[in-house]
């Protein structure tokens, strides 16, 4: 046998020798594992309104926190100015410190000031309607 057909064989044997171990390996490629999710955001009930925005839409939220919990951007102190939104509910304590309000002809007694001027009443006086 010739050196140049020993060599060629060698070369030959060692080539089919290496796809034989490449052909054998397995590749395992390890996808980063998702993080652990946040926690929910716990807010209080501390009444400090605010108005929010997320792209186009304003909104007033009843504290800073309630707003960021929702993805909204703090843009300033105090609700939303009406002639910049939708009319939004009103958000009110319930402590009970009774106001008489009108509306037109029609005196009511709420629970608070507020209850009152979210019902789009104006209040008259402290304690109920006589």
């Amino acid at each position: 046998m010739s050196l140049f057909r020993l060599v060629a064989s060698l070369r030959g044997a060692a080539i089919l020798l290496s796809l034989g171990l490449l052909s054998a390996c397995t590749v395992v490629v390890e996808e980063p594992r998702p993080g652990p999710r946040p926690l929910p955001q716990v807010c209080t009930m501390e009444y400090a309104p605010v108005c929010g925005q997320r792209g186009d839409l304003l909104r007033t939220f009843p504290n800073a926190c309630h707003a960021r919990a929702d993805g909204f951007r703090v843009v300033h102190r105090g609700a939303c100015r009406a002639d910049l939104r939708p009319e939004t509910p009103r958000i009110c304590t319930r402590e009970y410190a009774p106001v008489c309000a009108v509306r037109g002809r029609r005196a009511e007694t709420f629970a608070n000031a507020c209850m009152a001027r979210a019902d789009g009443f104006r209040v008259v006086h402290r304690g109920e309607c006589r």
